[in-house]
């Protein structure tokens, strides 16, 4: 029965989407449903939390093993279908019983995350410097060449418009069709690696590899930036941003910056370690990360210490929060962790190999993620 309210929701959306571009009808993501989880850190704004609760045991429901590791975090569809990508250059289809549907093959690693379209397709970067549509079938759709590798995982936003970072320094917002509606440039040409984010104003934030943070209007034109960091060559940290329009983002550097819509540093936070693990910020405005220092933080919106959590590795993984507040992130000591909202561990799962891939978490309250051990593992009840 659920499965089927999914599929016929699913449908009548993908009727309206093609109804809405014949005739030139404009949706705004308001007039739409949200797939469980969308894209990397799960929405526009990269909250990086669910309306369902997460897993409350570390019950293994199955894995599913691929060529090579896992550092694509994965996607969910309306239908229960989750999409990741792999160091050996193919997108995977996995139906929720962990069955493959289909195969994807691109010309060089996915690493970058997948984002699904309201009409069911699948948007991924190669390191082949493309951008690939695929349709919800495993067929290929369009492909948007840029000039260097795609890293960058794309950031679906209103009006179905596709942004996404690349090797060339530039940001890309595609249409629906594959066509360049704009690119913005940045003038050290330094690669993007990390993945935009949308205000709640429709500014666009974006970090590239300089330690530089910028923002642009929703035509692409400069707004402002603010330097954060010094030169690295990938910056995988991305934005996330607050109801009311506040900016969030780790560096290099090991400091997690809380930056006002004006670009004013609002507050800092020095760990120590480079954050490369991209914020959570809770219903409540609890700013969640990790750190090369081996520890989860839990910050309150006023810049006090909630609470942190220590792992046994480096955190590149970015947290995933559910609606109670418990966090699920992974580390380098190849365990998922989930931890309740005091901060003390509800339990962990141990995996063969560290853990980059950021975890989803799906209507059931399955958690996805990958792990280096070349296998997408689900947990659940």
């Amino acid at each position: 029965m659920f499965m089927n309210a999914f599929l016929k929701k699913f449908s009548v959306l993908g009727i309206m989407l093609i109804w809405a571009v014949s005739f030139g009808v404009r949706f705004s993501i308001a007039d739409l449903v949200d797939p469980p989880w969308q894209m990397f850190r799960h929405d526009f704004r990269h909250t990086g939390v669910s309306p369902y609760k997460g897993a409350q045991t570390n019950k293994l429901k199955w894995s599913f093993e691929v060529g090579k590791r896992i550092t694509s975090s994965p996607a969910i569809g309306l239908d229960g279908t989750i999409y990741f990508g792999s160091v050996d250059g193919k997108l995977y289809a996995v139906n929720s019983e962990g069955k493959l549907m289909w195969t994807f093959q691109t010309g060089d690693e996915v690493t970058s995350s997948p984002a699904i379209g309201y009409d069911g397709t699948i948007y991924v970067g190669s390191r082949d410097k493309k951008l690939y549509a695929i349709n919800s079938n495993g067929s290929l759709k369009w492909a948007y060449e840029t000039e260097g590798a795609i890293y960058s995982s794309p950031t679906i936003g209103r009006n179905g418009t596709i942004y996404f970072g690349s090797e060339d320094g530039s940001l890309y917002a595609i249409d629906l069709w594959g066509n360049l509606k704009w690119n913005f440039k940045n003038k050290l040409y330094s690669p993007i690696s990390s993945s935009a984010s949308i205000g709640p104003d429709g500014a666009i934030y974006l970090l590239i590899s300089k330690g530089i943070i910028y923002a642009l209007n929703p035509d692409g034109t400069f707004k402002w930036n603010r330097r954060i960091g010094s030169n690295v060559y990938q910056s995988f940290s991305s934005p996330a941003v607050g109801e009311d329009g506040t900016v969030y983002v780790g560096s290099e550097n090991g400091i997690a910056y809380a930056i006002k819509p004006n670009g004013e540093i609002k507050w800092r936070v020095n760990t120590g370690k480079t954050i490369q693990s991209s914020p959570a910020v809770g219903s409540d405005g609890t700013i969640y990360f990790g750190s090369y220092n081996k520890s989860v933080y839990a910050i309150n919106s006023n810049c006090t210490l909630r609470w942190s959590f220590k792992t046994n590795g480096w955190i590149e993984s970015s947290p995933a929060v559910d609606s109670e507040g418990n966090v699920y992130i992974g580390s380098s000591d190849g365990k998922l962790y989930a931890i309740d909202s005091e901060g003390k561990l509800k339990w962990s799962y141990q995996t063969n190999g560290w853990i980059e891939s950021s975890p989803l978490i799906g209507p059931d309250g399955t958690v996805y993620f990958g792990s280096n051990d070349n296998h997408l593992y689900a947990i659940g009840n």
